[in-house]
């Protein structure tokens, strides 16, 4: 069992909130091509940002910005987010989310990732 890397958009998303963390892949924004690495943004070129797994993505969200993404398994089999403020618990997102149904945890979690990182 793999953990499953965020999205090249997810990724650069990241890098432009400010996820300075290092990972040990880099990806070239452009193209798409991976490379090893253990370096922060900040020490990447321009055209590479970091490509970190899905759970640091989500605890670098939990712990720089205060917000949680809940993932939540339905009857019906399918999966859906939400986005809540630590440590009030307020439920935020963007008004206009349709409402997705997913049918995997890392789908649900790699959208959640993406429309929080749109609130910051």
């Amino acid at each position: 069992m793999t953990e499953e890397l965020v999205t090249l958009e997810t990724a650069k998303l990241l890098k432009e909130k400010g996820f300075n963390e290092p990972c040990m892949i880099a990806m070239n924004i452009e193209d798409g091509r991976q490379y090893g690495t253990n370096r922060t943004n900040s020490e990447l070129p321009i055209k590479v940002c970091s490509h970190p797994t899905q759970s640091v993505a989500q605890k670098w969200l939990r712990e720089t910005k205060n917000l949680h993404i809940e993932i939540s398994y339905m009857y019906g089999n399918y999966w859906i987010y939400d986005i809540l403020t630590i440590p009030r618990h307020d439920l935020i997102g963007l008004s206009d989310r349709p409402i997705v149904r997913y049918n995997t945890y890392e789908e649900a979690l790699e959208a959640g990732l993406q429309e929080a990182l749109k609130l910051i």
